[in-house]
């Protein structure tokens, strides 16, 4: 059980961190991504293409390579999306400030977060 002063303490992280300037410009470059029609529009149909192409395959069905041709041209319009594209870059900056963050409280507490959340026990 945890705590009172952990779950305070963990709140004022979870706190800090969502104020954090790359956590807020991830959050305002995600709803510009969601809101920007074709953005939005080219990852729904990136992920149901992906998902029709995957099933088909698992049930063992043969692609055809204009199909693969096809998903890999929808691909590259989604990444190079820019809205998508200012999005990403702000998810790689969350990601290093998380990362950063676990490294600071890793040593003081004797926990590897990293380590942890890799063995998928987070």
């Amino acid at each position: 059980m945890l705590t009172d002063e952990l779950q305070n303490a963990a709140r004022d992280l979870g706190e800090a961190l969502r104020a954090s300037s790359s956590v807020q410009a991830y959050l305002k470059a995600e709803a510009g991504c969601e809101a920007d029609p074709e953005a939005s529009e080219l990852e729904k149909r990136l992920l149901a293409l992906h998902q029709e192409l995957l099933g088909r395959q698992q049930r063992g069905e043969a692609l055809q390579r204009s199909e693969i041709g096809a998903y890999n041209v929808l691909k590259d319009r989604v990444h190079y999306n820019p809205r998508i594209q200012e999005r990403d870059a702000a998810l790689s900056e969350v990601k290093q400030t998380f990362t950063a963050i676990a490294d600071e409280l890793s040593f003081p507490l004797g926990i590897k977060f990293a380590s942890l959340a890799k063995a998928g026990n987070v």
